[in-house]
């Protein structure tokens, strides 16, 4: 066999190879979780909170997410921030859904897993209802520490 032909041979060994190695390093862990409380932020005011997921693996940094629940809903925020929860053995996540000007949703988790240490939250909120209201569904969600 030629060179010329040996060479385009090996550059796509090396190609698929190098390809084949970044595919490998993706580490996906499924993580079990349980449904720790469900509620709606009603709204006085029009200020949104985005729709978003995040985690929370002590107090500390729970307590400082809680002033985004206080600026629309102050009696709401309160109930979370004095919550029992044991941050020693679990993590909590925090899914809040799209706000509507009518009530109410339902989050359903599809799936929660971690990939490449980075914490992904899988979900559908379904349609809202008919009764008029701002609202915000949320979801606190409880995982156990790995």
């Amino acid at each position: 066999m030629s060179i010329d032909k040996l060479v385009p041979i090996l550059f796509l060994i090396l190609l698929f190879t190098s390809c084949a190695t970044d595919d490998a390093e993706v580490v996906i862990e499924n993580l079990s979780y349980d449904v720790f409380f469900e509620n709606q932020l009603s709204y006085s005011e029009g200020e949104k909170i985005p729709k978003q997921y995040q985690l929370f693996t002590n107090r500390e940094d729970w307590l400082a997410f809680i002033p985004t629940i206080e600026r629309v809903n102050p009696d709401r925020a309160e109930n979370l921030r004095n919550i029992e929860f044991d941050f020693a053995n679990n993590n909590l996540i925090i899914v809040i859904g799209q706000f509507f000007n009518s009530c109410c949703t339902k989050i359903s988790i599809s799936r929660i897993y971690k990939r490449n240490d980075n914490l992904i939250v899988e979900f559908e909120e379904s349609e809202p209802g008919m009764l008029a209201a701002l609202s915000q569904t949320y979801l606190l969600l409880k995982t156990p520490k790995t």
